[in-house]
């Protein structure tokens, strides 16, 4: 069994979607473990055809592999279903997606509750529910796919199921959910109910017990685990406390999925031209207006999952030297290369100045102390026009420059260069792979 894994590097929106489409073709077992519908990932076809992935991994027109969402993430049966609707590859993915029965459920009460969280308005929030999910899992109190399973095979009641909702609702915040009634728990019980006999219906039976599917792998298989958000939102790790609400790192991705480090062969780290990020956490390279309406103009930079407009930055060495602790032996794709065809003039973050003038080459942990940091600046000249370059043979010498830079910084090798936004621009670099 071989096991590699591609994650964002940054905070999250580094177009993973197109990297797990193109390489994703390779493998026999796609693994989606971590996240929910907080963390979309965009695919745009050869054909032109563009679709938005929450809740499966990002990889189309493959009947070969099997999907699989692991207990490590967080799943919306509604969302899924419309997401299946989407698709035009149905009957590639028939019978090929696998829900772990112990996946902890994205019910509405948790939404509800994110959208009236003022922790969540002071630092930021997709507002999907995740993390009131990931709370009720800790807690041991959350709904899982297997309590509506045992409805749909007749081995408990839908009233039941019903109890169980309140129960975690109460658990999670008895005072929000105080005036709720017992329809209120009940029709969300038959809609969770409905949205499984629909999936169902378009995909097969796809909720299956995790841990026999593991135990039978076979040794010979390749697996690719999709990494949702990015390192820099790791809740231990990350820029804590503007995080998503669990652990994103490589070595979490692998205990979300229950699969040894030891068959661990490639992880991938995409990271970006020119940095983004969402919310209101500290953003040191930010660029201004006029510079950051120059990457706007080929890429809206919208989130899909609550239609914001993401910040952009500079390139940002210290952030990514933090993100890359503990990835020692990775390999980066360098993604949104394109997007920058008319910086003319491209700069890096090559340390931060404290207040008594002394570099900072690692963004420290506490966030305090990034108010009182600056960035230092060297500028290097921009590429242009990406739309010939099919092979490294193409890449102009700027970008080349631009790459052998960041690679002598975070002593890490570049291995694929995004320069389009359809699944096939992307060409290897620098390496055998």
């Amino acid at each position: 069994m071989k096991i590699d894994v591609i994650v964002g590097g940054l905070y999250g929106d580094e177009g993973k979607g197109k990297i797990v489409s193109n390489l994703g073709s390779n493998y026999d077992y796609i693994f989606r473990v971590n996240a929910s519908t907080n963390a979309s990932h965009t695919v745009k076809l050869d054909s032109g055809e563009m679709f938005v992935t929450k809740q499966l991994p990002s990889v189309f027109q493959n009947n070969k592999a099997k999907f699989i969402v692991g207990p490590g993430a967080i799943m919306n049966l509604n969302a899924l279903k419309e997401e299946l609707k989407s698709r035009n590859d149905l009957d590639d993915i028939k019978s090929h997606v696998h829900i772990a029965s112990s996946i902890t459920l994205l019910i509405n009460p948790y939404i509800e509750r994110n959208k009236n969280s003022n922790h969540s308005k002071k630092y930021g929030s997709t507002n999907q529910g995740t993390g009131n999910a990931v709370i009720a899992r800790d807690g041991r109190h959350s709904v899982k796919l297997v309590d509506v399973q045992n409805v749909v095979n007749g081995l408990i009641t839908k009233e039941i199921l019903a109890a169980k909702i309140k129960e975690t609702c109460n658990q999670l915040d008895s005072n929000f959910f105080k005036d709720k009634t017992e329809n209120y728990y009940l029709e969300e019980a038959e809609n969770l109910i409905n949205d499984y006999y629909e999936i169902e219906k378009m995909i097969g039976e796809f909720s299956v017990d995790y841990t026999k599917l593991i135990y039978e792998l076979d040794e010979n298989v390749n697996i690719l685990i999709e990494g949702c958000n990015g390192i820099m939102l790791d809740n231990l790790h990350g820029l804590n406390p503007y995080t998503t609400s669990a652990s994103t790192s490589v070595n979490a991705l692998l205990n979300g999925a229950n699969l040894s480090p030891y068959q661990l062969n490639n992880v991938y780290i995409i990271i970006t031209g020119y940095f983004c990020c969402l919310n209101k956490r500290p953003f040191l390279t930010e660029m201004n207006e006029e510079e950051a309406s120059k990457i706007y103009k080929y890429n809206s930079e919208i989130d899909d999952a609550e239609g914001m407009r993401r910040r952009l930055g500079w390139f940002d060495i210290p952030t990514l030297k933090k993100a890359l602790v503990g990835h020692k032996n990775c390999k980066l794709v360098l993604n949104k290369l394109d997007i920058m065809q008319d910086v003319e003039t491209v700069k890096i973050c090559d340390y931060y100045l404290d207040k008594n003038g002394e570099k900072v080459e690692v963004m420290p942990d506490n966030t305090l102390e990034l108010e009182y940091l600056k960035p230092h600046y060297i500028e290097m000249k921009g590429w242009g026009n990406l739309d010939n370059v099919a092979e490294e043979k193409d890449v102009p010498n700027e970008l080349k420059e631009f790459i052998k830079y960041v690679e002598k910084e975070v002593e890490r090798k570049i291995v694929y260069l995004g320069v389009g936004r359809k699944v096939s621009d992307l060409i290897k670099y620098g390496e055998k792979i």
